[in-house]
């Protein structure tokens, strides 16, 4: 049985992966290698954080070559 949701069975494709609770209602791991869904979950989280930290940072610097000004 799964150990998040106890009334439902854990998918045997789950078995090993870091992290792993036995949480797959819908069944990806029938259809898609589940390994390398968690790898690319894992990446695009990494380019969203780098992503974030670029948006506060240019409020507070300028580059010269990037100079943009919507208003003009």
């Amino acid at each position: 049985m799964s150990e998040s949701l106890p009334f439902l069975t854990n998918p045997s494709k789950t078995d090993g992966l870091i992290g792993s609770v036995g949480f797959d209602p819908i069944g990806f791991s029938d259809s898609w290698d589940i390994k390398w869904m968690q790898e690319a979950e894992i990446k695009h989280g990494r380019v969203c954080m780098l992503a974030t930290v670029g948006f506060v940072a240019s409020e507070f610097y300028n580059f010269p070559m990037f100079r943009f000004n919507a208003f003009l």
